[in-house]
């Protein structure tokens, strides 16, 4: 039998031929191929106009739509184990999808989210179709014990975040959003979006002419809370206080996927799905960090865009160490997501993602980079995608100085420095000592675990550069810094991980197969007590790692306060939400009937809220958010001394901008009405 029939027969099952044409391979579908391919695509597209039209008709709104979506998204075959999915299904979810909103056509009456939901739902249903009649079963992932740990830490991470996914009331979506500062910003790229149908910079003249504020920020965060909101109720953008509850709900829910991401990214990795029950409590001090630690100083305290931006550089440089096969579409795919998102959030942290980059290529064997013609072509594809997203974010951000980042200055939560020490010194010795007890092994999947202490090795000399920068010329570290130690911190725990799994590896690799063998007949000899007491010592550890970063539990009524970060901001938002705080109640007095009116708020109660912050708030809830406006409103620095300084800041605006209208709490009126007719000349 010659080669080329030896290669025809081993494709008879399902293809007429595979030949090798110049070192690329391609095969040609025979009849009953083609007939399940078109079966497929007639089953999708189907299924993809029922979604259009159930959604043009009001119907598959609130939020079991977005539930859904999620659910179709683990069921397409993407990988094969429960985790796997879920890592790559949501990594092009919160990388890719929010590319949609730099399209400028708006899509029509169908929207963004409900070309998403159909384009899923239609995929799962060519995936079932195309397979008839056993195709339902690829739907169904492998799922073993490890694989409840996104679960749980979904729940955990709900838990955290509970008040904002599940606010229904205006009042109480703005008091817990008016809790920090930085809020108000995203509140307002994110209303934009839905107001507009697009990124703020593709629209057009501001209402002063002055410009839209906020044209040269990352908007990948606020593009995927918009689809969210889209499926909950419609495409259409609703009364600004409608649009104030999606974006509490949907920012909390960004979050928690944030976390189920990065731990089902974790789950899939081999070496610990080989030995569960020491990476059960190891990943566990990754949730823990993640959801009670330094970053729920992220998700709850106005960051939600940086978190997901850590998160996916973090799982950027777990799906470094499983490729084996680079050019394999799907993780090929959610690593240019990962790369795509995490410059459209908070573009420094690719450094991570290069860093990452580089333990891809190893080993170095082109017979890893094999592929057929269409692998070649479609992996050609995904660089084409990825190349395309990243554009739009560097032109964006060009014209950001550079001085505007190492100086910036602002308010964050600092990490824990010394626990900071203790995770990046100790990554890097982990680091060190696969290093030397592997330095004569070679497994791909080894190298690769190895070097993925390059990605966090790589943040930390930005981190070096922008620390030095920062204390020569101002003696003092810097809103920055501290964020990038943020990243560091849960980007360390993540690596700190994968450490661990190449030591796991290399013990498995150094162990003969029947040293393997008799360790494992001797627990299966030894009875069920010794099982049960590894099992139980793994539970044991899992629940001790939960208060690595401080006290979780509320528990302050029984004299034992809690310290957690997330504990301690929870602890707020309870407060915070037993009576409606002054200040929320007069900006929603003041925005009431004013969408798209521009004015200068000037709060007459800076006790209660910080003046500039007020205007800012009224400019996100009207959708007047200009850099005009944003200039009027440096002028009210001294409302901080009292209100007694309002006639000098109404001066100031006055001289500033003679058109401009000036606007007051309704009790005090009065009193600007007297201002502004006696005003200096």
């Amino acid at each position: 039998m010659t080669a080329l029939e030896t290669r025809r027969k081993a494709g008879a099952g399902g293809l007429r031929g595979r030949w090798r044409v110049g070192g690329l391979f391609y095969a040609q579908p025979n009849r009953t191929e083609l007939a399940a391919i078109l079966r497929g695509v007639a089953a999708g597209a189907i299924v993809a106009a029922v979604v259009i039209a159930l959604r043009l008709s009001g119907f598959l709104t609130a939020g079991w739509a977005i539930a859904l979506l999620l659910a179709c998204l683990v069921a397409l075959p993407s990988a094969r184990t429960f985790s796997g999915r879920v890592t790559l299904s949501l990594s092009i979810l919160l990388g890719l999808v929010p590319l949609l909103w730099w399209i400028p056509s708006g899509f029509g009456a169908l929207g963004r989210g409900t070309l998403v939901l159909a384009t899923v739902l239609g995929a799962v249903a060519f995936v079932v179709a195309r397979g008839f009649p056993s195709g339902a079963r690829r739907l169904v992932p492998e799922f073993t014990w490890l694989d409840a740990l996104p679960i749980i830490a979904a729940a955990l991470s709900v838990w955290v975040h509970f008040r904002l996914l599940s606010v229904r009331a205006y009042d109480k979506a703005l008091s817990l959003l008016t809790m920090n500062w930085d809020n108000a910003s995203h509140f307002d790229i994110f209303h934009m979006q839905r107001v507009y149908g697009q990124v703020i910079p593709l629209l057009g003249a501001s209402p002063d002419g002055s410009g839209w504020s906020f044209k040269d920020y990352p908007q990948g965060f606020h593009g995927i809370v918009a689809i969210f909101a889209e499926l909950t109720s419609s495409k259409a953008a609703g009364t600004a206080a409608s649009e104030l509850v999606n974006y509490a709900n949907g920012s909390a829910l960004v979050s928690v996927l944030v976390v189920v991401m990065v731990l089902a990214a974790l789950a899939a990795v081999r070496a610990f799905r080989r030995r569960p029950v020491i990476a059960f409590p190891a990943l566990m001090l990754v949730a823990a960090g993640w959801i009670f630690g330094p970053g729920s100083s992220a998700s709850l305290h106005g960051f939600p865009n940086f978190f997901l931006a850590v998160g996916l550089a973090s799982v950027a440089i777990v799906l470094a160490t499983g490729m084996d096969r680079p050019l394999r579409s799907a993780p090929l795919l959610s690593f240019v997501a990962c790369a795509v998102g995490v410059a459209h959030n908070w573009v420094l942290l690719e450094v991570l993602v290069l860093g990452a980059a580089g333990a891809v290529l190893l080993p170095w064997n082109l017979r890893r980079w094999r592929a057929t013609r269409a692998g070649y072509l479609t992996a050609a594809g995904i660089g084409l995608v990825g190349l395309v997203g990243i554009v739009p974010a560097l032109v964006q951000l060009a014209g950001v100085s550079t001085e505007a980042v190492l100086y910036g200055v602002g308010g964050v939560p600092i990490p824990d420095l010394g626990q900071l020490a203790l995770i990046i010194i100790g990554s890097a010795a982990l680091a060190l000592l696969v290093f030397v007890k592997s330095s004569r092994l070679s497994g791909g999947a080894l190298q690769r675990l190895r070097w993925s202490f390059a990605g966090l090795a790589a943040g930390f000399v930005l981190a070096v550069y922008m620390a030095v920068a920062q204390l020569t010329k101002g003696g003092t570290l810097t809103y920055y810094s501290y964020k990038l130690g943020i990243a560091l911190f849960l980007a360390g725990l993540v690596t700190l991980c994968l450490s661990l799994a190449a030591l796991l590896e290399v013990s498995r690799i150094r162990r003969p197969s029947a040293d393997a063998q008799r360790q494992e007949d001797e627990i299966v000899h030894s009875g069920g007590l010794r099982v049960a007491g590894t099992i139980t010592a793994s539970v044991l550890a899992t629940v001790a790692v939960t208060q690595a970063f401080g006290f979780t539990f509320p528990l302050a009524a029984k004299g034992l306060p809690p310290s957690s970060p997330s504990a301690v901001a929870m602890a707020k938002e309870l407060a915070v939400l037993k009576e409606v705080p002054p200040s929320v109640a007069m900006l929603m007095a003041a925005t009431k009937d004013r969408e798209g009116q521009p004015a200068v708020y000037v709060t007459t109660q800076p006790t209660h809220i910080d003046a500039i912050l007020a205007k800012q708030w009224y400019d996100g809830l009207t959708a007047t958010y200009t850099e005009g406006g944003w200039r009027l409103s440096l002028n009210m620095f001294e409302l901080s001394g009292g209100v007694d300084n309002l006639r000098l800041v109404v001066n100031k605006i006055v001289k500033a901008d003679p058109s401009a209208l000036i606007i007051v709490d309704p009790d005090n009126q009065a009193a600007l009405n007297h201002i502004l007719a006696t005003l200096d000349d």
